[in-house]
Protein backbone atom coordinates (compact mmCIF):
# COMPACT_ATOMS: atom_id res chain seq x y z
CA UNK A 1 0.00 0.00 0.00
CA UNK A 2 1.42 3.78 -0.64
CA UNK A 3 1.99 5.75 2.28
CA UNK A 4 -0.86 8.04 1.79
CA UNK A 5 -3.18 4.53 1.87
CA UNK A 6 -1.76 3.70 5.15
CA UNK A 7 -1.97 7.22 6.55
CA UNK A 8 -5.56 7.86 5.65
CA UNK A 9 -6.78 4.33 6.68
CA UNK A 10 -5.08 4.93 10.13
CA UNK A 11 -6.74 7.83 10.25
CA UNK A 12 -10.45 6.33 9.67
CA UNK A 13 -12.51 4.70 12.67
CA UNK A 14 -13.79 1.16 12.24
CA UNK A 15 -11.47 -0.12 10.20
CA UNK A 16 -8.58 -2.86 10.89
CA UNK A 17 -5.48 -3.67 9.60
CA UNK A 18 -5.19 -7.23 9.40
CA UNK A 19 -1.61 -9.43 9.02
CA UNK A 20 -2.04 -10.11 5.05
CA UNK A 21 -1.79 -6.12 5.26
CA UNK A 22 -5.02 -5.54 3.98
CA UNK A 23 -7.51 -3.03 5.44
CA UNK A 24 -11.16 -3.92 6.42
CA UNK A 25 -14.25 -3.11 8.57
CA UNK A 26 -14.61 -6.59 9.52
CA UNK A 27 -18.40 -6.06 9.38
CA UNK A 28 -20.61 -6.85 6.49
CA UNK A 29 -23.49 -4.27 6.07
CA UNK A 30 -26.19 -4.93 3.35
CA UNK A 31 -25.91 -2.57 0.54
CA UNK A 32 -29.14 -2.80 -2.51
CA UNK A 33 -26.16 -4.32 -5.19
CA UNK A 34 -25.74 -7.53 -6.15
CA UNK A 35 -22.32 -7.91 -4.93
CA UNK A 36 -22.56 -11.60 -6.30
CA UNK A 37 -22.09 -10.43 -10.13
CA UNK A 38 -18.51 -8.59 -8.91
CA UNK A 39 -16.62 -11.19 -10.57
CA UNK A 40 -18.73 -11.76 -13.87
CA UNK A 41 -19.00 -7.67 -13.75
CA UNK A 42 -15.36 -7.30 -14.22
CA UNK A 43 -14.92 -9.51 -17.35
CA UNK A 44 -17.37 -7.38 -18.46
CA UNK A 45 -15.98 -4.04 -17.69
CA UNK A 46 -12.72 -4.56 -19.87
CA UNK A 47 -14.29 -5.41 -23.04
CA UNK A 48 -17.25 -2.94 -22.18
CA UNK A 49 -17.54 0.31 -24.76
CA UNK A 50 -19.76 1.54 -21.49
CA UNK A 51 -17.41 1.18 -18.90
CA UNK A 52 -15.06 2.27 -21.33
CA UNK A 53 -16.35 5.47 -22.05
CA UNK A 54 -17.95 6.47 -18.80
CA UNK A 55 -14.48 6.29 -17.36
CA UNK A 56 -12.91 8.83 -20.10
CA UNK A 57 -15.93 11.47 -19.38
CA UNK A 58 -14.80 11.17 -15.49
CA UNK A 59 -11.23 11.50 -16.25
CA UNK A 60 -11.78 14.33 -18.27
CA UNK A 61 -13.97 16.22 -15.83
CA UNK A 62 -11.53 15.12 -12.66
CA UNK A 63 -8.94 16.64 -14.95
CA UNK A 64 -11.44 20.20 -15.45
CA UNK A 65 -11.15 20.29 -11.91
CA UNK A 66 -8.58 18.31 -10.44
CA UNK A 67 -8.40 17.19 -6.38
CA UNK A 68 -6.84 18.82 -3.76
CA UNK A 69 -5.56 15.31 -2.80
CA UNK A 70 -6.18 11.50 -3.33
CA UNK A 71 -10.12 10.36 -4.72
CA UNK A 72 -12.17 7.79 -2.37
CA UNK A 73 -13.81 5.64 -4.82
CA UNK A 74 -16.71 5.23 -2.55
CA UNK A 75 -19.02 1.85 -3.52
CA UNK A 76 -16.28 1.79 -6.56
CA UNK A 77 -16.77 -2.18 -7.02
CA UNK A 78 -14.07 -3.88 -9.01
CA UNK A 79 -12.19 -0.72 -9.17
CA UNK A 80 -12.69 -0.04 -12.98
CA UNK A 81 -12.65 3.83 -12.60
CA UNK A 82 -10.24 4.18 -10.33
CA UNK A 83 -7.76 2.11 -12.11
CA UNK A 84 -8.94 4.76 -14.67
CA UNK A 85 -7.70 7.70 -12.62
CA UNK A 86 -4.61 6.21 -11.36
CA UNK A 87 -3.53 5.48 -15.04
CA UNK A 88 -4.26 9.58 -15.31
CA UNK A 89 -1.66 10.34 -12.90
CA UNK A 90 -4.60 10.61 -9.98
CA UNK A 91 -3.92 8.68 -6.40
CA UNK A 92 -7.19 6.93 -5.66
CA UNK A 93 -8.40 4.08 -3.21
CA UNK A 94 -11.49 1.96 -3.38
CA UNK A 95 -13.74 1.85 -0.73
CA UNK A 96 -16.03 -1.30 -1.82
CA UNK A 97 -18.03 -3.49 0.66
CA UNK A 98 -17.76 -6.93 -1.88
CA UNK A 99 -15.43 -9.48 -0.93
CA UNK A 100 -14.97 -10.30 -4.90
CA UNK A 101 -14.91 -6.69 -5.61
CA UNK A 102 -11.68 -5.74 -2.95
CA UNK A 103 -9.79 -8.99 -4.96
CA UNK A 104 -10.71 -7.47 -8.33
CA UNK A 105 -9.28 -3.96 -7.08
CA UNK A 106 -5.90 -5.74 -5.55
CA UNK A 107 -5.65 -8.13 -8.53
CA UNK A 108 -5.88 -4.65 -10.98
CA UNK A 109 -3.22 -3.04 -8.19
CA UNK A 110 -5.92 -0.13 -7.28
CA UNK A 111 -5.79 0.38 -3.61
CA UNK A 112 -8.71 -1.13 -1.41
CA UNK A 113 -10.30 -0.68 1.94
CA UNK A 114 -13.43 -3.38 2.11
CA UNK A 115 -16.07 -1.88 3.90
CA UNK A 116 -18.99 0.01 3.24
CA UNK A 117 -18.83 3.97 3.41
CA UNK A 118 -21.86 3.70 6.15
CA UNK A 119 -19.63 1.05 8.23
CA UNK A 120 -16.08 3.87 8.51
CA UNK A 121 -15.75 6.94 10.28
CA UNK A 122 -13.17 8.91 8.52
CA UNK A 123 -12.49 11.99 10.49
CA UNK A 124 -14.67 15.17 9.57
CA UNK A 125 -12.90 17.66 7.04
CA UNK A 126 -10.19 15.11 6.68
CA UNK A 127 -10.87 13.44 2.62
CA UNK A 128 -9.66 15.96 -0.09
CA UNK A 129 -11.98 14.25 -2.61
CA UNK A 130 -14.94 11.62 -2.70
CA UNK A 131 -16.22 9.67 -6.23
CA UNK A 132 -19.07 8.30 -6.32
CA UNK A 133 -19.86 6.66 -9.60
CA UNK A 134 -23.40 5.08 -10.20
CA UNK A 135 -23.54 4.22 -6.28
CA UNK A 136 -26.23 7.11 -5.16
CA UNK A 137 -28.82 5.54 -6.86
CA UNK A 138 -28.58 2.62 -4.75
CA UNK A 139 -28.98 4.55 -1.17
CA UNK A 140 -32.36 4.65 -0.03
CA UNK A 141 -31.64 7.79 2.06
CA UNK A 142 -29.31 10.14 -0.64
CA UNK A 143 -29.84 13.05 1.13
CA UNK A 144 -28.43 11.63 4.53
CA UNK A 145 -26.00 10.17 2.23
CA UNK A 146 -24.88 13.13 0.78
CA UNK A 147 -24.84 15.67 3.62
CA UNK A 148 -22.14 12.71 5.32
CA UNK A 149 -19.93 13.29 2.33
CA UNK A 150 -19.93 16.70 2.68
CA UNK A 151 -18.71 16.97 6.11
CA UNK A 152 -16.25 14.04 5.23
CA UNK A 153 -14.71 16.40 2.99
CA UNK A 154 -11.72 19.04 3.38
CA UNK A 155 -12.97 22.56 2.93
CA UNK A 156 -12.22 23.32 -0.65
CA UNK A 157 -12.45 19.42 -1.29
CA UNK A 158 -13.80 18.07 -4.34
CA UNK A 159 -16.78 15.58 -4.93
CA UNK A 160 -17.64 13.79 -8.49
CA UNK A 161 -20.69 12.13 -9.04
CA UNK A 162 -22.16 10.20 -11.82
CA UNK A 163 -25.79 8.99 -11.78
CA UNK A 164 -28.21 7.19 -14.36
CA UNK A 165 -30.26 9.65 -16.17
CA UNK A 166 -34.49 10.38 -15.92
CA UNK A 167 -36.58 8.63 -14.28
CA UNK A 168 -38.96 7.76 -17.84
CA UNK A 169 -36.03 5.64 -18.86
CA UNK A 170 -36.43 3.37 -15.71
CA UNK A 171 -36.31 -0.29 -16.79
CA UNK A 172 -35.88 -3.84 -15.16
CA UNK A 173 -32.18 -3.36 -14.87
CA UNK A 174 -32.55 -1.09 -12.60
CA UNK A 175 -34.47 -3.18 -10.56
CA UNK A 176 -32.21 -5.87 -10.64
CA UNK A 177 -29.24 -3.57 -9.98
CA UNK A 178 -30.62 -1.98 -7.11
CA UNK A 179 -31.54 1.06 -7.87
CA UNK A 180 -34.00 3.62 -5.69
CA UNK A 181 -34.28 6.03 -8.69
CA UNK A 182 -33.07 7.80 -11.57
CA UNK A 183 -32.16 11.63 -11.62
CA UNK A 184 -32.11 14.42 -14.17
CA UNK A 185 -29.00 16.84 -13.35
CA UNK A 186 -31.45 19.73 -11.97
CA UNK A 187 -32.61 17.02 -9.02
CA UNK A 188 -29.51 16.21 -7.80
CA UNK A 189 -28.02 20.01 -8.13
CA UNK A 190 -30.93 20.58 -5.89
CA UNK A 191 -29.69 17.88 -3.52
CA UNK A 192 -25.74 18.94 -3.60
CA UNK A 193 -27.06 22.98 -2.75
CA UNK A 194 -29.25 21.77 -0.14
CA UNK A 195 -26.08 19.91 1.75
CA UNK A 196 -23.89 23.26 1.23
CA UNK A 197 -21.94 22.21 -2.38
CA UNK A 198 -20.76 23.94 -5.00
CA UNK A 199 -21.45 22.78 -8.46
CA UNK A 200 -18.59 23.52 -10.69
CA UNK A 201 -19.73 21.31 -13.49
CA UNK A 202 -21.98 19.53 -14.95
CA UNK A 203 -23.36 17.55 -17.74
CA UNK A 204 -25.14 14.71 -18.98
CA UNK A 205 -23.45 11.96 -21.53
CA UNK A 206 -24.30 8.76 -23.56
CA UNK A 207 -26.61 11.17 -25.85
CA UNK A 208 -26.39 8.41 -28.41
CA UNK A 209 -27.83 5.66 -26.02
CA UNK A 210 -31.46 7.38 -24.87
CA UNK A 211 -33.40 6.12 -27.50
CA UNK A 212 -31.96 3.00 -27.90
CA UNK A 213 -32.10 2.17 -24.21
CA UNK A 214 -35.57 3.40 -24.08
CA UNK A 215 -36.27 0.89 -27.02
CA UNK A 216 -34.50 -2.01 -25.93
CA UNK A 217 -35.09 -1.92 -22.08
CA UNK A 218 -37.81 0.46 -20.70
CA UNK A 219 -40.16 -0.21 -23.56
CA UNK A 220 -39.91 -4.15 -22.62
CA UNK A 221 -40.28 -3.92 -19.04
CA UNK A 222 -43.61 -1.39 -19.35
CA UNK A 223 -44.62 -4.59 -21.40
CA UNK A 224 -43.56 -6.96 -19.25
CA UNK A 225 -41.20 -8.87 -21.45
CA UNK A 226 -37.54 -7.95 -19.95
CA UNK A 227 -37.02 -9.79 -16.42
CA UNK A 228 -34.15 -11.52 -14.44
CA UNK A 229 -31.54 -9.84 -16.54
CA UNK A 230 -28.72 -12.25 -17.52
CA UNK A 231 -25.53 -11.28 -17.58
CA UNK A 232 -25.16 -12.76 -21.02
CA UNK A 233 -28.00 -10.29 -21.86
CA UNK A 234 -25.62 -7.49 -20.22
CA UNK A 235 -22.54 -8.82 -21.76
CA UNK A 236 -24.31 -8.08 -25.01
CA UNK A 237 -25.54 -5.09 -24.46
CA UNK A 238 -22.21 -3.72 -23.08
CA UNK A 239 -20.43 -4.93 -26.96
CA UNK A 240 -20.50 -2.01 -29.49
CA UNK A 241 -22.82 -3.76 -32.83
CA UNK A 242 -20.42 -4.09 -36.08
CA UNK A 243 -20.62 -1.72 -38.88
CA UNK A 244 -22.50 1.49 -39.41
CA UNK A 245 -24.25 1.35 -35.92
CA UNK A 246 -20.97 0.62 -34.25
CA UNK A 247 -19.06 3.38 -35.76
CA UNK A 248 -22.04 6.03 -35.17
CA UNK A 249 -21.59 5.25 -31.73
CA UNK A 250 -18.23 5.33 -31.09
CA UNK A 251 -18.10 8.54 -33.25
CA UNK A 252 -21.15 9.77 -30.95
CA UNK A 253 -18.34 9.10 -27.86
CA UNK A 254 -15.37 10.54 -29.33
CA UNK A 255 -17.57 13.85 -29.93
CA UNK A 256 -19.15 13.58 -26.28
CA UNK A 257 -15.15 13.36 -25.12
CA UNK A 258 -14.04 16.34 -27.19
CA UNK A 259 -16.92 18.54 -25.78
CA UNK A 260 -16.68 17.70 -22.17
CA UNK A 261 -12.84 17.83 -22.47
CA UNK A 262 -13.33 21.68 -23.66
CA UNK A 263 -15.49 22.37 -20.47
CA UNK A 264 -18.58 22.47 -22.41
CA UNK A 265 -21.52 20.58 -21.89
CA UNK A 266 -23.45 17.34 -23.04
CA UNK A 267 -27.83 18.34 -23.11
CA UNK A 268 -29.35 15.27 -22.28
CA UNK A 269 -27.91 11.63 -21.62
CA UNK A 270 -28.60 8.77 -20.59
CA UNK A 271 -26.26 9.28 -17.29
CA UNK A 272 -25.38 12.72 -15.15
CA UNK A 273 -22.00 13.66 -14.05
CA UNK A 274 -21.39 16.95 -11.41
CA UNK A 275 -18.14 18.09 -10.33
CA UNK A 276 -19.14 19.85 -6.81
CA UNK A 277 -16.68 21.92 -4.46
CA UNK A 278 -16.77 22.01 -0.64
CA UNK A 279 -16.71 25.78 0.17
CA UNK A 280 -13.47 26.76 1.82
Amino acid sequence: MPEWVENWCGRVGGLTKFPDGTWSSGVATDVSFPIHVQSELARVEDGSYWFAHRNNVIANVVDLFPPPGPIVDVGGGNGFVSRGLIQRGYDAIVVEPGEMGAKTCRARNVPVVQAAFQDIFPPKNGTPAIGLFDVLEHIEDDATALARIYETLTPGGMFYVAVPAYQSLWSQDDIDGGHFRRYTLSSLREKLNACGFTVEYETYFFASLVFPLFLVRTVPTMLRRRSNVTMAQTTDEHTLPKGMIGDALRWSFGEEERVIRRGRTVPFGTSCLIAARKPR
